[in-house]
C-alpha cells in the first residue's frame, strides 16, 4: 500500500510568559518568637495601623493645658485661704469687700478654667488609647485578654472603671515593646503604674476635697476645704505631668515599631486578623 503522505504537525501554542514568584522571606526569628512570615497583601487579609502620633500630641498638649489650670486652682485656693484667715483672725473688717469678692471671683474663674479642659482632654485621651490599644493588637494580639473596645468602654464601668483601663495599658505597653514576648524586665512599664496610680488618687482626693468645700460653713472649715484643694491641685498636676509623659512614651514606641517595617503576625483574638505596617 502507498504510504500516507505526511501530515504536518500542528504548531504547538505559544508558551505562557513566566511569572517570576517570590518566595516568602522569613523574618530572622527571636527569642521566644517564631519566625513571621511577610506574605503578599490579599483584600481582607491585612489591616493597617494607624499613626497614633497625632492624637498623641493633642493629648500632650491637652495635659499641660489641664497642669495649668490646675495651678490656676491652686492659687486661687491659696488666696482664699489667706482672705478667710485673715477674716477668722481679725474679723470680717480686717479684710476689704474688694479682696473678699475678688478672691470668691478667683475661685469661680479656675474651677470654670477646670471644667472647660476637663472634657477635651478626656474625650482626646480616650481616642488616642483606643488607637494605641488597636495598633497594639496587631503587634501581638495574643498579649490581650479584653478585646479592643474596651479601651473605650472600661473608662465607663462603675467602680471596675478604676482598675479595666490600667490591665489595657499595661498590656498596651507589653505589646508595643520591641519584643512583645520578652522577660518582664524588657522595657519597664513602671511609667504605666506610676500614672495611673497618680490618676487615682487625684481622683479620689479632689472629690473628697470638693465635697468638704461645698459643705464648710464656718471660717475654719473653709479654711480647711482650701487647704484641701491645694494639695488635690498639686496632685493633679503631677498626674497630668506623668500623664503626659505616659502618651508621649508609648506614642514613640509604636511609631518606632511601625517604622521598623515589620509584618506583624495575625492576632490570635483581636478580630482574627493580619496587620502589617507601612
Amino acid at each position: 500500500m502507498p504510504a500516507k503522505p505526511a501530515v504536518p504537525a500542528e504548531p504547538a501554542a505559544p508558551a505562557e510568559p513566566a511569572v517570576p514568584v517570590t518566595p516568602p522571606r522569613a523574618a530572622s526569628a527571636t527569642p521566644n518568637l517564631s519566625p513571621v512570615v511577610v506574605r503578599p497583601a490579599a483584600p481582607g487579609t491585612y489591616r493597617t495601623l494607624r499613626s497614633p502620633v497625632g492624637l498623641g500630641r493633642a493629648a500632650v498638649i491637652l495635659l499641660i493645658v489641664v497642669a495649668v489650670t490646675d495651678l490656676a486652682a491652686a492659687l486661687a485656693a491659696f488666696n482664699l485661704r489667706r482672705v478667710v484667715t485673715a477674716m477668722s483672725d481679725g474679723g470680717f473688717l480686717a479684710v476689704s469687700q474688694e479682696d473678699a469678692d475678688f478672691a470668691d471671683m478667683l475661685i469661680t474663674a479656675t474651677s470654670v478654667a477646670q471644667i472647660l479642659a476637663l472634657p477635651a482632654t478626656v474625650t482626646v485621651f480616650i481616642i488616642w488609647f483606643h488607637r494605641v490599644r488597636s495598633n497594639a493588637g496587631l503587634f501581638a494580639g495574643d498579649r490581650f485578654t479584653r478585646g479592643t473596645g474596651w479601651a473605650i468602654g472600661g473608662w465607663f464601668v462603675p467602680f471596675a472603671g478604676l482598675w479595666i483601663p490600667r490591665g489595657i495599658a499595661a498590656e498596651t505597653w507589653r505589646a508595643s515593646r520591641t519584643d512583645p514576648y520578652a522577660a518582664g524586665d524588657h522595657e519597664r512599664g513602671t511609667l504605666v503604674n506610676v500614672w495611673w496610680g497618680l490618676f487615682v488618687a487625684s481622683w479620689l482626693v479632689t472629690r473628697y476635697t470638693d465635697r468638704r468645700y461645698d459643705r464648710a460653713e464656718s471660717l475654719h472649715e473653709i479654711v480647711s476645704a482650701a487647704d484641701g484643694i491645694v494639695v488635690a491641685c498639686l496632685l493633679d498636676i503631677v498626674a497630668a505631668v506623668v500623664a503626659a509623659l505616659f502618651v508621649h512614651r508609648l506614642t514613640r514606641m509604636q511609631h518606632t515599631k511601625a517604622m521598623s517595617a515589620v509584618a506583624f503576625p495575625a492576632p490570635a483574638g483581636d478580630d482574627g486578623v493580619r496587620g502589617r505596617a507601612h
